[in-house]
Formats: structure tokens, C-alpha cells, sequence
């Protein structure tokens, strides 16, 4: 018998009706450099097709979720693949099928909403098949595009077919895996190529735009880059710089580069390159590769950093080349220059470049904005307006004001302020003002992981401080606790509270190895610097049979941890005393457990404290110290979260420490390397570092 006769009759004729899944798409043409044709058949109807492509629930299963009125004629929306990378898109026609009509979606969009816009067009016509079916074609069209705009794209859109067509024939909720490449960014610029190479590349540029805190373009030299957010810097080395004129065939210039950051295990590779786009302007680009080498736990998370940081800087490279006109706004305030006047006239020195007094002119109006936002956004907490609108949705000022109790007229200029930085979004046609549901996870539902919103509620109490702040700088003895409103400390509370109740129990003590069973079994906790006893009542419903004692030195935080034991109903293996941890510990028995959150940078004799700790725990025991995320070098402590944790320090941490006679660390003062040196000399044999998910901590288990 043959190998055909042993197959089943009819096998071959069945295999051909059931197709691979995916790889059926193709380009059909790339007649000119700027046009890209591509196309895929598939066995569903037109209109199946035309609702895949157009419902707005569907598009965010397949290829990305859609934000605002998508496939609405004249109206703009966003496809957003929510790992940073969306197209900013403008619909021109959406005309459904019809009996002998195919269906037409026309959009102008553009990558990031930065680059160059194109015009995609697909169309959605009954298949020219015996079978029936529909033939879906595509075609992207640019204006002038970069030399190497055929290679992405045209390798881009069959994938994007096929998934589609996966999609439609299985319900998949595959996205288009933009995994390995990404973020790619075309930036226009209004100048010549090679003039905005050398002002891109000079040092003053390289500061500006890159955001460079240290180093330089020079190949093999490290810069360090401020990510322009809460997570902190990374490093970027050139790996290959080419000027310009110095390479066959186009002479332009470029340079390759890898990116790395603290979490990464590997480097990002990278590559930036310019070229013309017309006699009088030219593109910057700018992409990465190699994602898959990095092997890190939350790849999504890292790439809307890295693609946020390239947006913003895409932003500031344009503002290096933008023409000086006269001051506008309604208070004068533009980062537009005023005619040129003396320097001496405008109080600097001769020497000083006005571009620069422009720029940096412009970044405080923007600090100063957001300062502003900050109190509008502890107004909005304290007032309890973002979860008004977070779980009751969009509203007007009126239907807010139904919703609260509170004056409509305050509350119109409350969101028209916040809708102004960006906080809420305000849709014209109905009135309605809308917090996003990725704001609302972060202002509006107190059960997220990354509920940050009380965070606002830190800046009345210590902006109030600040007269005391002040006269202790001239002192330098530092203040007491007492002198600071309660406010204050509710706010650290509830801070708190977001990594407590989510991280503590759940993720933190469950990944330092054998502690969790050891818990269950039972034994003595002790929490240092308690505060209002969350992390207290916390393990003691997660651990029925511990025992569990809080110190702390401030008697409204004792109060208070008291009473949330006592609302928790566990009182009963709850203790919380007004006393020195160093005193208390050293009088007591062996202990399985015990934690510092936030707490020893202020203590008034870290090693000695720790020295107690390590005397007090038992052989297997552990201590979790938490403290603030920190270089070892200070001055790579840049960007947002540093500023904001070096504001806390200056305020509160480090007057109240020098009030207790403490070194002052500082809340930034404990980076690793600090951390090591202490726990080796309070005779601690291991420090293990604990992952936090956390932007602004660092845990650390310290074991005897």
C-alpha cells in the first residue's frame, strides 16, 4: 500500500477547507514608496467583518482598546494598546456595507500622536469566491515618509490582517504582539537635518531634551536619563556614533545605543537617526528592539514608561525649534519670547542664554501648575469628589452637585481647573466632566493597588508647616511631632494603606522564603513605629494564632492603633504600647517577626535598634524593614518621586528626627549599600531584598 492510499478519502479536500490560523494575509502592492496595499480573505459576512472592525468592544479584542467616539465621521478618538503605544486617530468616513456596496472606514492617524500623519483606508467587499465570504484591504498612505517607512508598515499590516481574521474565526482576544519592536517615534522638526542633528547632539540639547542628569553622547560613556515620572532614571550608553558625512551611502548621521534600567536584566537596544523631509524640515527617529531579552516580571509596565519617556521628549525636542513670537495668554505667561532687551536690563548676566531663561521659564509655569493641581486634587479628596465621579461616571456640575450636596458653582471651577491639567476629560457636546477609569484607579477607588490619591491630602499640613520648617533652619534643632496637625498623619495613614492592605499579607510576607508557614504557625509579631495600626490589625486576621505588639512614640498614633485593633475585633491579640521600641525589645521575649515600615531612617539610634531587633528574634526569625526607594549615589535621586520624597524629608522626616536626637537620615537616606553597612553591624548575616511593586519603596528581610 502507498503512503496516499493510506490516508482517509477525502482528507486532503478537508484539510484545504480548514485553512492555518493566520498567515493568510499578504501585500498585495507597494506601487509607490508612500502607499502600502495589503489584504486578507476570510469566510465571514460583510457586516460580521464591519462589526469586528468598528464596535468599539470588538477593535479592543483583537487590536487595541478604543478611546473616545471610534469610527465616528469627524470625530477623534485614541487606539490605545495600554502599554504606552496608541495611534491619535481622526475618522474621515465610516460607511457600513450594503447589499452592493462595500464598506468604507477612512482615518488620517498618527503613531503616539507625534509623528507624521497617514491616511489608512480599508475596505470591506463581498469575496470574488465560489465560497462567498469577505475580502478586507487596506491601504496606508503617507506624505514625503521616512526612508524606512515601507519596512515597518508593510511588515506591519498582514499581521494586523491576520489577527483580525483570527479574531472573526475563533473570537480570539489576541492582541497584535508589538513585543520584541517599540516604541518606534517620528519626530517632525521645522529645520534642515543637519541642523537639527548638531543642536539634538549638543550638550545644552542633549540636557534638554533627553532630560540627561549626567554624561554624555560620547560612545561607550554612560548618560543617565531622568524617566520624567515616579520611576526614577535610566542609563543609556552609545554604543556607535556616526556624524555626519562619515558614512556610505546616505552620509547621515546616527547612533545605536542600549537602555538599561535598575529592574532589567539585560539592556534595551536602541537606535536614532535623522533625515530630510523637504528642503526646510526633517525626521528624528527614534526606536528599540530586543524586549525579549530583558526577561522582567511586568514587561507592559516597563514599555509605557520607556514610551511615555519618548513622547515627552519628542515634545521638547520640538520646543528646542520653535519660532519666538510675542508673550500670549491671559496673564502673559508663554514660553513665546518677549523682543530681545539687555541682559542687564532683564537682571542676568551677560553670559546667559535667554533660549535658556525661556526654557527653564517654561518648566517652572509648568511646576507651578502642577503644584496648583495638587491642591485642587486635595480639595477633590478631602471633598470625596473623584470617588463621586469615579463610581458614579460622567456629570456635569450640576449632576455633580446632585450627587454631593455641594455648590455647583465651585465645583464648575473645580473641574474646569482639573480639566485644564489634564486630570479630567470634558466632552463639549453633553457638558459632562469625566474622570478616566486609568485615573480612577489612581484617585477614586481606595482598594487599588495604586491609590495614590491621598497622597494630595499630605500637602495642606505640610505646606501649613512650613513657617515652623523655617524657623528650624535657622536653628537646626528640629521640631516635635506634636507641632504638626493630625491631618498630616491620617494622610500618612491612609497612604499606607494602599500597599498595607493590598501588598503586606498577600505579597510581601508571602516571598520571603518559610516566613508565611512560620506565621501560621503562630508566634510573636512585633511593628516599630506602628502609626495607626494598619499593618498591625492587617496580619492579625491574616495570622489567627500570632500575637502581635505596636510601638510607637507619638500618643495619637498609639490612640488610634488602639482603637482600629479594637473595630477589628482583635484587641484580644492586639497590644499597643507608648513606649521605645530599643527599651521594650530588650525586655522581652523571642519574637518570629518584626517590622519597620518607614521607620528607621528616623530613629534615634538605627544600630542600636537594630542591634535589639537581632537579639530579640528568634534563630529563624525575620525583620522587614521598609524604606524609601534610593540610589546609592545621591544625585541619581532625580525626577518626580524623588522630588517628592526629598520634600517629605525636608518638612517632616528630618526635623522630627533631629527633634529626637536622631542622625537625620533623611527619607531618602537608606539606599542599599546603607542599609547592608547597618544590618552587618548590628550582626545580621543575610539582607535579602523583597519585591514591592511599588514606585517609591524598597523591603529588605533581614535575618540573624
Amino acid at each position: 500500500m502507498t503512503p496516499d492510499d493510506s490516508r482517509p478519502r477525502g482528507l486532503s479536500r478537508e484539510s484545504a477547507a480548514f485553512p492555518p490560523l493566520g498567515g493568510s494575509a499578504y501585500p498585495v502592492a507597494q506601487d509607490r514608496w508612500e502607499r502600502l496595499v495589503s489584504t486578507v480573505t476570510v469566510p465571514d459576512p460583510p457586516e460580521a467583518v464591519w462589526a469586528a472592525l468598528t464596535a468599539p468592544h470588538r477593535v479592543a479584542r483583537w487590536l487595541a482598546v478604543c478611546r473616545g467616539p471610534w469610527a465616528v465621521a469627524g470625530r477623534e478618538s485614541m487606539l490605545d494598546f495600554e502599554d504606552g503605544e496608541f495611534f491619535w486617530c481622526r475618522t474621515v468616513c465610516a460607511d457600513p456595507p450594503r447589499t452592493h456596496r462595500p464598506g468604507s472606514l477612512r482615518l488620517l492617524w498618527r503613531w503616539l500622536g507625534v509623528g507624521p500623519a497617514t491616511a489608512v483606508a480599508w475596505t470591506v467587499a463581498p469575496a470574488a469566491t465560489a465560497a462567498g465570504g469577505t475580502t478586507v484591504t487596506v491601504v496606508e498612505e503617507a506624505d514625503n515618509p521616512p526612508s524606512d517607512w515601507r519596512s515597518w508598515n508593510g511588515m506591519g499590516w498582514p499581521g494586523i490582517l491576520d489577527q483580525l481574521a483570527a479574531h472573526l474565526r475563533t473570537g480570539t482576544t489576541w492582541r497584535w504582539p508589538w513585543r520584541r519592536v517599540g516604541p518606534y517615534l517620528q519626530i517632525p522638526l521645522p529645520v534642515p537635518a543637519y541642523r537639527a542633528w548638531q543642536e539634538l547632539t549638543s550638550p545644552a540639547g542633549v540636557q534638554h531634551w533627553l532630560q540627561r542628569s549626567t554624561g554624555t553622547l560620547a560612545a561607550g560613556e554612560d548618560l543617565t536619563l531622568v524617566m520624567g515620572d515616579a520611576s526614577g532614571t535610566a542609563r543609556m550608553r552609545v554604543t556607535r556614533l556616526v556624524e555626519a558625512a562619515q558614512e556610505f551611502p546616505s552620509y547621515l548621521p546616527y547612533l545605536e545605543f542600549e537602555l538599561s534600567r535598575p529592574s532589567w536584566t539585560a539592556a534595551l537596544g536602541g537606535r536614532m537617526w535623522i533625515e530630510p523631509a523637504g528642503l526646510t524640515s526633517s525626521l528624528l527617529q527614534v526606536c528599540h528592539f530586543g524586549w525579549e531579552n530583558l526577561d522582567i516580571p511586568e514587561p507592559v509596565t516597563e514599555r509605557r514608561i520607556i514610551t511615555g519617556y519618548w513622547t515627552a521628549a519628542a515634545d521638547r525636542a520640538r520646543a528646542l525649534f520653535l519660532p519666538q513670537g510675542p508673550p500670549a495668554g491671559p496673564h502673559g505667561w508663554s514660553m513665546a519670547g518677549a523682543p530681545e532687551m539687555p541682559a542687564a536690563a532683564q537682571g542676568m548676566d551677560t553670559g546667559v542664554d535667554p533660549l535658556d531663561v525661556q526654557q527653564f521659564l517654561g518648566r517652572i509655569v509648568g511646576d507651578l501648575g502642577t503644584a496648583m493641581a495638587g491642591v485642587l486634587c486635595a480639595l477633590g479628596v478631602r471633598l470625596g469628589l473623584f470617588a463621586a465621579l469615579g463610581t458614579g461616571g460622567p456629570a456635569t456640575a450640576t449632576e455633580l452637585a446632585d450627587r454631593t450636596g455641594l455648590s455647583e458653582r465651585h465645583l464648575l471651577e473645580w473641574l474646569r481647573g482639573l480639566t485644564s491639567a489634564g486630570y479630567l476629560e470634558h466632552d463639549r457636546g453633553d457638558g459632562r466632566f469625566t474622570l478616566p477609569p486609568a485615573h480612577a484607579a489612581v484617585l477614586a477607588f481606595e482598594d487599588s493597588p495604586v491609590h495614590l490619591a491621598p497622597g494630595f491630602e499630605l500637602l495642606p499640613p505640610l505646606a501649613a508647616a512650613v513657617e515652623d520648617v523655617a524657623t528650624d533652619f535657622r536653628t537646626g534643632k528640629g521640631l516635635d511631632r506634636s507641632l504638626y496637625a493630625e491631618q498630616l498623619f491620617t494622610a500618612m495613614e491612609r497612604m499606607s494603606a494602599t500597599w498595607l492592605d493590598t501588598w503586606l499579607t498577600e505579597h510581601w510576607i508571602p516571598a520571603v522564603p518559610g516566613l508565611l508557614p512560620a506565621l501560621e504557625r503562630g508566634g510573636a509579631v512585633a511593628d516599630i513605629g506602628c502609626g495607626g495600626g494598619l499593618a498591625l490589625v492587617r496580619m492579625a486576621r491574616r495570622f489567627p494564632i500570632c500575637h502581635l505588639t505596636g510601638y510607637d512614640l507619638h500618643e495619637p498614633n498609639v490612640r488610634r492603633a488602639r482603637e482600629a485593633a479594637r473595630d477589628a475585633a482583635v484587641e484580644d491579640r492586639v497590644t499597643i504600647e507608648a513606649a521605645d521600641a530599643t527599651t521594650a525589645l530588650a525586655a522581652g521575649g523571642p519574637l518570629r517577626l518584626v517590622t519597620m515600615f518607614d521607620v528607621l531612617h528616623d530613629a534615634a539610634e538605627p544600630e542600636r535598634l537594630l542591634r535589639t531587633v537581632r537579639q530579640a528574634l528568634e534563630p529563624e526569625g525575620v525583620l522587614l524593614v521598609l524604606e524609601s526607594l534610593s540610589a546609592d549615589d545621591p544625585a541619581d535621586n532625580t525626577g518626580p518621586q524623588a522630588t517628592v520624597l526629598y520634600a517629605t524629608s525636608t518638612l517632616y522626616c528630618l526635623p522630627t528626627a533631629l527633634a529626637d536626637g536622631a542622625p537625620g537620615h533623611g527619607t531618602l537616606g537608606l539606599p542599599p549599600s546603607e542599609i547592608h553597612r547597618l544590618a552587618e553591624t548590628a550582626g545580621f548575616g543575610r539582607v535579602e531584598p523583597v519585591p514591592t511593586g511599588s514606585p517609591f519603596n524598597a523591603l529588605y528581610a533581614l535575618r540573624p
